[in-house]
């Protein structure tokens, strides 16, 4: 069955997902920022599997490469809060196993574009589910391109029930919301989108500038990934870019949303940009912003009325390795009891070499204390290598040229940046919402065997729908060393939420998390690799919604230089698992058991011919586990695995394997037995794919408790 998870960043790294027992690599994780106006989706990084993210698929459980922040900034002057700035989200789509039941459904779909020239661009998409709640997708889009900055572009679609349900978690994963899905049981919805992006020097000899305009609606119960409207729901805006003279510029942006009794919100913003001298210069903006329900029941956290802000800002430039900056903000107008959005600061940039450098800003207000830290550091061309992304920026979702990246092989593993916080640099063409920031990350590379990361996050978060607030106080530190011989890394992360609920009571969550992980080449022919991880969280709620898990694993590899026939690995595996209590189990329950387990492996390979290799593998695994959460009383589950395996190697490019398997469960009286065969083939020198049967139902990891191991596979498999 496919889930659809949205996370908000928490300035952490680890995410609980709503369900266990994935589906081993059918997940898609990316990195979404979204207006915080509109909520629409104005940039996208796609993360891969090992260098952005790790995941436990069994007990459902992600961990990024770098932490993630709640918000990525923006390029307009008014801060309209503590912790403002467009919103960044984790979105995790899988497949996972739902219980006992014997399924009977069907998903079909597809995706496909043509360029008939370089002027024009059909794309269609269509998606068929058929089960016990039927539902399908159908849209159309069609590109009309003059040129990079001027084109049209009209997206239709139509959707049958409920396509996928919708799950948002504000903290991690330790709480779960979602919609309501029986208004799309009978639904049957139509959604349109127009964009238009007009580009002046098309236009007018000499003209400079550009003009974009987004108008989207949707019906109410339409569905799709990432969409799912409960009510008819109106969105149109656009953005104004132009240097009036070559010492003035004007820059504009403006978004409204409307929804059929529910919320409506405005937001108009218009900055002016003048060059002094050529160090000095002043920069004023005026934002004005609406909210206003028309639901029936209006939250207590709901926040309403009008408000309209203004500031001023001046930067010293001397051209030299630093700049400085700092501006007044004041609340002009207000209505509706909407609080006063006055606030002072200062901020710059310090470059002390040429490849690094330091930006900050301070700022203190009506709306609370706010400050950021960041740095950019340019790496050496060779590890520049590892900082390569695919972008795009022309064909955009609302009309604004941003850029939307998508990490290619050999990307380093980290999400961003650190002066960028982790995102802001990749979308730093987008225009839109608030100012100030209280993200930072730092990542500073000492000297070449060293590396040194720090991150912080403070302030206020408003939910855009209820105004609920919740406030966050986020921290970590990394470290790292290494050469030729020995690598190490370590982390810290902290995070502390105080947030309000729709009846305007507060809960509080803490949660530590330690990362750890290290490998030594002791010789040529001997090496030990490990790691060490570990998150502890406490609720005010009580023990009962604590969550955390312990992992620690060793290994030990013999692969002798001289004598390369034999190989062999040792490893050692503990696991210590607290679930949330909104991650669910293979029967859609509360997933309440404790799991701990000591797992020792060893696994031989020896090379008989060039042609054969005969090896066998002998795991142990201690099992406790713990039916209730808070009196914990573990009972032992002990199991034993014994695997013989061969391997022949005939023809040119061909492989072949056979294992013989046993598991042997002593607590319950039970012994398993079956066999394994696959067949390979190399296309080219780094490929290999291979199809093979397994007659067993369990697998050769202890840590995987599930049955289901039985059936036909498929590997790809990329070699050195």
């Amino acid at each position: 069955m496919p889930s659809y998870e949205e996370f908000r960043g928490t300035g952490g790294s680890l995410y609980f997902l709503r369900h266990q027992d994935i589906l081993t690599g059918s997940e898609r994780v990316r990195i979404e920022i979204r207006d915080k106006d509109s909520g629409i989706v104005t940039g996208v990084v796609n993360l891969q599997y090992g260098m952005d993210y790790d995941i436990d698929y069994l007990q459902g459980r992600l961990l990024l490469s770098e932490p993630l922040s709640s918000t990525a900034d923006d390029n307009l002057l008014v801060r309209s809060g503590g912790l403002s700035g467009d919103e960044a989200y984790l979105v995790v789509r899988y497949e996972y196993t739902p219980g006992f039941d014997e399924l009977d459904e069907v998903a079909t779909g597809g995706q496909g574009h043509y360029w008939f020239n370089d002027h024009v661009r059909l794309g269609l998409t269509g998606n068929s589910n058929e089960g016990d709640a039927d539902s399908s997708l159908g849209a159309a889009d069609l590109t009309l391109r003059m040129s990079p900055d001027s084109w049209f572009k009209v997206q239709m679609g139509r959707s049958k029930g409920l396509l996928s349900s919708r799950l948002r978690s504000e903290d991690g994963g330790f709480g779960f919301r979602s919609h309501d899905n029986l208004p799309f049981s009978n639904a049957d919805a139509m959604a349109y989108r127009v964009d238009l992006s007009v580009g002046l020097g098309d236009f007018f000899d000499g003209g400079h500038g550009r003009f974009t305009f987004y108008l989207q609606n949707l019906d109410a119960g339409y569905s799709a990934p990432g969409q799912a409207t409960i009510k008819d729901t109106e969105y149109y805006g656009g953005t104004f870019r132009m240097p009036v003279t070559s010492r003035l510029s004007l820059a504009a942006k403006g978004d409204q949303r409307i929804e059929d009794q529910g919320l409506e919100t405005r937001a108009i913003e218009v900055n002016v940009l003048s060059s002094l001298t050529d160090k000095w210069s002043i920069s004023t903006g005026v934002r004005n912003d609406l909210r206003k329900s028309r639901s029936p029941v209006v939250p207590l956290t709901q926040e309403q009325g009008e408000r309209t802000d203004a500031v001023a800002q001046v930067t010293f430039d001397p051209g030299a390795s630093w700049r400085a900056y700092g501006f007044v903000q004041d609340t002009v107008a207000s209505s509706g009891g909407r609080e006063d959005n006055g606030r002072i600061g200062v901020g710059g940039s310090f470059h002390p070499t040429e490849r690094y450098r330091i930006d900050a800003e301070v700022s203190d207000g009506d709306l609370g204390f706010g400050g950021r830290v960041g740095t950019n550091y340019l790496y050496s061309e060779r590890t520049s290598l590892y900082l390569n992304y695919a972008l795009e920026n022309e064909r955009t979702d609302n009309g604004r040229r941003v850029r939307r990246g998508n990490l290619v092989s050999g990307a380093k593993t980290r999400l961003s940046d650190s002066s960028s916080f982790y995102l802001e640099e990749r979308y730093q063409d987008r225009g839109s919402l608030t100012g100030l920031t209280h993200a930072t990350g730092i990542h500073f590379v000492v000297r070449e065997r060293w590396n040194l990361g720090a991150s912080a996050e403070f302030g206020t978060l408003r939910d855009s729908v209820s105004g609920a607030e919740t406030n966050r106080k986020a921290t970590g530190i990394r470290l790292g060393y290494g050469v030729d011989a020995m690598q190490l890394s370590s982390a810290i992360e902290f995070r502390r939420d105080d947030a309000e609920q729709l009846d305007t009571t507060h809960t509080e969550r803490s949660a530590w998390l330690f990362r750890n992980n290290f490998k030594f080449n002791l010789t040529p022919d001997w090496r030990v690799i490990g790691k060490l991880n570990h998150l502890v969280s406490d609720s005010s709620r009580g023990e009962f919604f604590d969550g955390g898990y312990t992992e620690a694993v060793v290994g030990y590899a013999y692969r002798p230089v001289r004598y390369d026939r034999l190989s062999a690995l040792a490893k050692y595996t503990y696991f210590y698992n607290v679930p949330t209590t909104d991650q669910v189990t293979l029967q859609n329950t509360a997933a309440e058991f404790i799991q701990k387990s000591h797992i020792a492996a060893l696994d031989l390979t020896y090379d008989v011919t060039a042609d054969w290799s005969i090896g066998g593998k002998y795991a142990y695994r201690l099992g406790q586990v713990s039916l209730d959460r808070q009196q914990r009383t573990f009972f032992d589950s002990a199991a034993q695995l014994v695997v013989l395996r061969a391997d022949w190697r005939f023809r040119k490019g061909w492989e072949s394997l056979a294992e013989v398997r046993m598991l042997d469960l002593s607590d319950v009286s039970q012994r398993r037995r079956g066999a394994l065969a696959a067949i390979y083939r190399y296309i080219g020198k780094h490929l290999k794919v291979g199809v093979g049967y397994n007659f067993t139902d369990f697998s050769d990891d202890l840590t995987d408790l599930r049955y289901n191991h039985k059936g036909l596979f498929v590997n790809f498999i990329v070699t050195k």
